[in-house]
């Protein structure tokens, strides 16, 4: 049963950043808006979740914070604003699978030198084959065909950057989820070490509306559907349901259940065009890279 929530949670992550997009829409088209409503929502409901399980939502800090203990809110940022940018021009699935690649080579990385306070762990040619099995079934699900080019695709080199980024926003996440483990241990709980991200996130991106333009603030949005408005309350579940499960089911099993609920929702989302994606029917070629992309993150994180 647990393993079914996880695969559930996972495949919120979709919709959380086809909500944003369309948010986006909404508040002048401007991607920091969409980002700050998502962080300080989800902010207001880690901290009556945490309240309510933990019975105290102020981190005890029982260490001193280096200086990068803070990063988890600066790359929950950037994989936010991250996905906002990518889903309307690459489409649900590829902004699903392109961080996965950079989310498992990042991976590896902290584990090989035991980066960002993580433990150091020998890394296997094994888990090495299965990043490259990644790599493999993300090339496949690329070349699968895309769905039919309208104004404001991603084409040729712009194309090509936008696969990049959604490469280095697998990679802020891999970082995001090895500091926020971190300061788990040193701030009480997981879930406090969720409102600090949530926090340094939200603070970031008030500062970042006030410098690029204060108007925005007071700027009403404009009607939408109600699906909008869902970010803040996906990624306040995603990082709860994180902290909860992780201890239960280990963190391999939770990452792995997250990772797979995320891209069956990706292709869900595209096969129906649901909240706003456009439509692109699944292929048999496009199913195979997708099994191939979940075969490797399992070799990476069990072998």
């Amino acid at each position: 049963m647990l393993l079914l929530v996880a695969l559930a949670v996972g495949g919120l992550i979709p919709i959380q950043t086809a909500a944003n997009s369309r948010l986006r829409a909404s508040v002048g088209n401007k991607p920091v808006m969409p980002a700050l409503i998502s962080f300080s929502s989800a902010l207001f409901f880690a901290v009556v979740a945490t309240t309510v399980l933990r019975g105290n939502p102020v981190p005890q800090f029982s260490a001193d914070v280096p200086w990068w203990g803070w990063l988890g809110g600066v790359m929950g940022v950037c994989f936010v604003l991250g996905n906002i940018l990518l889903f309307p021009r690459l489409g649900a699935l590829e902004t699903v699978v392109l961080p996965i690649l950079g989310q498992v080579v990042m991976g590896l990385l902290v584990d090989r030198f035991g980066l960002l306070g993580a433990p150091a762990m020998p890394v296997s040619w094994m888990r090495v084959l299965g990043a490259a099995v990644v790599f493999a079934g993300i090339v496949v699900v690329l070349r699968s065909g895309r769905r039919p080019v309208l104004e404001g695709d991603a084409e040729g080199l712009e194309l090509a950057i936008f696969r990049v980024l959604g490469v280095l926003v697998g990679v802020c996440t891999a970082i995001q989820t090895s500091v926020n483990g971190y300061m788990g241990g040193i701030a009480g709980s997981s879930m406090h070490a969720g409102e600090i991200n949530l926090a340094v996130g939200a603070v970031l991106l008030l500062v970042a509306a006030l410098v690029t333009s204060p108007r925005q603030l007071a700027r009403r949005p404009e009607p939408g559907p109600w699906w909008m408005w869902l970010g803040g309350l996906v990624g306040a579940t995603f990082v709860i349901s994180g902290a909860t499960l992780a201890p239960l089911l280990g963190t391999a099993t939770t990452v792995i259940a997250f990772n797979a609920g995320t891209i069956t929702a990706g292709q869900a989302l595209e096969a129906r065009g649901a909240f706003g994606a456009r439509k692109n029917p699944l292929t048999a070629t496009r199913l195979a890279g997708l099994v191939v992309i979940f075969l490797g993150v399992l070799a990476v994180r069990l072998l």
